[in-house]
């Protein structure tokens, strides 16, 4: 059964790097894969306001434990990739690009583009730990 192991990040060393406040004493290990999520808003039923759906999130991007100290992780970013990408090689290496889904509620964006952004103070969750494809490919 996968843990569960909820951080954030302190802080950008890189353009692709990031500090997560969890550590060895949390159970973090190298090469965890872990989700930055994208909080959507409370979502209120219009027929009944006592109704209300929230902790809904999106990914909106995803990093790789690097290195582990005591008490926080380094982290790099996982690039996402679309098909266009795997033809571009001058997207290869370099500065990950994202893209992200407009999503839209009556006609107005639900998220803007800043929102999309990977910032300080962003909340993880442990996605994948090391090996667990292989495990689950047998």
């Amino acid at each position: 059964m996968k843990k569960e192991i909820y951080a954030k990040i302190m802080n950008f060393m890189s353009g692709t790097q990031v500090v997560i406040n969890k550590g060895k004493i949390d159970g973090v290990k190298i090469n965890m894969i872990f989700g930055i999520k994208l909080m959507l808003p409370e979502i209120v039923d219009p027929d009944d306001k006592s109704n209300v759906l929230s902790g809904v999130y999106y990914d909106k991007g995803e990093i790789r434990i690097d290195w582990v100290s005591d008490r926080m992780s380094f982290a790099s970013l996982i690039p996402k990739r679309t098909i266009s990408d795997a033809l571009d090689f001058s997207k290869m290496w370099g500065t990950p690009q994202y893209e992200y889904p407009k999503i839209k509620v009556n006609g107005e964006l639900l998220l803007s583009e800043e929102a999309w952004e990977i910032q300080v103070g962003d909340e993880v969750y442990l996605k994948k730990e090391e090996g667990e494809d292989k495990k689950n490919n047998k």
